[in-house]
């Protein structure tokens, strides 16, 4: 039986999606053909919209947004049951200001190979890192490319285990938990990459290890990079289960909102988790979706559909 398709589109949280949808809006509708259309306002926030769209169960769900409406989305997803997310496909759209500057130079009629691999379906089970620790209950956060980790004691003892795997670290330093490579994009993805073996790659970088040019340096490549930090440190270890243990709570997480400090956290994987829908050719990179929509010179139409 065929999933329904319901299409989220998160025009309320940044203008880019809004300017999106005014240039194709009608042809994404027209080759979608969504069973439901709901789209965020002030007072249906995303958030809200994912968890009724998920607690009805059974269908395809397509979001479209900027890189953190993914995100925000994505968290949402995960903190349902496995349960209520194994009845639903995802396919995830991320666009940012780069991506729509080539979105609304191009026809509408180009959007159809992007398209198509919405309306196919194609999806493969993916797996999902997951973090675990303790504040007044039992937490658990699932991420999905990187986990950030950070001690800022001197004095500190931190013993990370890897697997069979043991070793102390003292005083300051980051750590990133990676996992997935790839950003959360449907039209990326590649099915050999989301079926390998799942193992947590480890980073530490020592603090007295970053001198000035080195965070210089760091910044630079933060701010060009499409604010995906790369400069992780030294890659010490990978492992299926990642256990961090401090001498007391000198651990703080990269979650925005938990502001406390912990003495202990774990990662794992969980395993074939989500139903994400995928192409059967993935586009890589920008440069191939330029490829995919040829260029053409503007017309009159495009220079008049401005955004107001």
């Amino acid at each position: 039986m065929k999933k329904p398709t319901h299409l989220i589109l998160d025009k309320y949280s940044h203008p880019l999606i809004s300017l999106f949808w005014k240039r194709h809006g009608l042809s994404v509708m027209e080759h979608l053909v969504p069973n439901d259309f709901l789209f965020t306002t002030g007072d249906n926030q995303l958030e809200k919209l994912i968890e009724k769209e998920i607690w009805s169960g059974w269908k395809k769900i397509i979001i479209i947004g900027t890189p953190n409406s993914i995100r925000r989305s994505f968290n949402i997803i995960m903190s349902s049951s496995r349960e209520c997310r194994g009845t639903l496909s995802f396919g995830f759209w991320p666009i940012d200001f780069r991506t729509l500057i080539n979105y609304i130079s191009k026809s509408s009629l180009n959007l159809r190979p992007i398209l198509q691999v919405f309306k196919a379906g194609n999806t493969i089970l993916a797996d999902v890192p997951k973090v675990q620790f303790v504040t007044s209950k039992n937490e658990q956060k699932f991420f999905w490319n990187n986990f950030f980790i950070k001690c800022t004691h001197t004095s500190s003892e931190t013993v990370f285990y890897i697997d069979e795997l043991n070793f102390e670290i003292k005083g300051r330093f980051t750590s990133h938990v990676i996992f997935h490579e790839e950003l959360l994009n449907s039209l990326t993805m590649h099915p050999n990459k989301l079926a390998r073996a799942p193992l947590l790659k480890v980073y530490i970088k020592k603090e007295n290890d970053l001198i000035i040019k080195q965070k210089l340096k760091n910044l630079y490549s933060f701010l060009i990079d499409n604010h995906e930090y790369k400069e992780f440190g030294q890659l010490h270890s990978t492992g299926r289960k990642v256990e961090i243990n401090g001498n007391w709570a000198n651990l703080s997480l990269g979650i925005s909102e938990i502001k406390d400090t912990f003495d202990s956290v774990n990662f794992a994987v969980e395993r074939k988790s989500l139903y994400m829908i995928i192409p059967s050719k993935p586009i890589h990179t920008n440069e191939s979706i330029r490829k995919i929509i040829p260029a053409f010179r503007p017309s009159r139409v495009i220079a008049n559909n401005s955004y107001s």
